[in-house]
């Protein structure tokens, strides 16, 4: 197994033991906690978990960056402490779902409960990039943009780039009507990502549709972490959008170099 799920003060998380041993310290929050501002009306309570997750993660950021995310392909590049707008937890950017610093010291953080976290880093250039990719996102492949800035921005090759595809919705879980599915005919050339049901919706594999964008960038498919759990099935452990409606939180994928 390439991941690990690990209990901090009665909080479970997850982890990737070749990323952290690379040098870049991260977590996958569970259930057990709600970062979402959206979701949880207590801003203490979101401060005291992030602080939770510093601890685990023995960091001590100078500022914890966030994006507003809005299902977009908008990536921001951070170079200093001061870019964006001040938020609550450190600073943010509206209409923006993914982030990308060669900073130490910066924490970034992603927000999501059946969108899939993708976490990609280049341990030769120490460039991170923390990326939300709903399946608008995925549509829009902002994990492509996201290997193209770091290519231009900071010269990476990505063949070094290491991927980790965090728990999303799984294709069994992800159902759409007619109009989504053909949104994805129109956009990927792919033959094996959408199914029929015998109640006139459809399934799509938005992992696998992922790990294809990437590999079409340059990754290495053997570079590609996948923690194969779905949000909507594995209800013990991760919050679930679909599954849960109304009274869904929110899960973070929080790195530092």
């Amino acid at each position: 197994m390439d991941y690990k799920i690990l209990t901090y003060k009665n909080k479970r998380y997850i982890t990737v033991p070749k990323i952290e041993d690379l040098g870049l310290r991260h977590v996958f929050t569970t259930i057990d906690m709600d970062v979402g501002m959206k979701t949880n009306k207590s801003i203490e309570d979101i401060k005291n978990n992030i602080s939770l997750v510093y601890k685990l993660l023995e960091i001590r950021p100078e500022i914890l960056y966030n994006g507003y995310q809005s299902h977009t392909k908008n990536i921001e590049i951070i170079k200093d402490t001061y870019q964006g707008k001040e938020s609550p937890f450190g600073r943010y950017f509206p209409n923006t779902d993914g982030l990308i610093t060669d900073k130490k010291d910066i924490a970034l953080i992603t927000r999501f409960a059946d969108c899939t976290p993708i976490l990609l880093y280049d341990h030769f250039k120490n460039v991170q990039a923390n990326i939300h990719s709903g399946w608008r996102g995925t549509l829009q492949k902002i994990g492509a943009n996201g290997i193209d800035l770091m290519k231009n921005e900071y010269n990476c090759d990505p063949k070094d780039i290491l991927v980790v595809l965090g728990p999303s919705i799984e294709k069994d879980d992800f159902e759409v009507d007619l109009d989504v599915k053909e949104l994805f005919e129109d956009k990927f050339n792919y033959k094996d990502i959408i199914f029929k049901k015998e109640n006139a919706k459809f399934l799509i594999d938005l992992k696998t549709i992922n790990k294809r964008t990437l590999i079409e960038k340059g990754i290495k498919e053997e570079n590609i972490i996948d923690i194969n759990l779905s949000t909507f099935s594995n209800s013990a452990l991760l919050h679930s959008y679909r599954r849960d409606k109304e009274k869904y939180g929110l899960m973070g994928l929080i790195t530092c170099l």
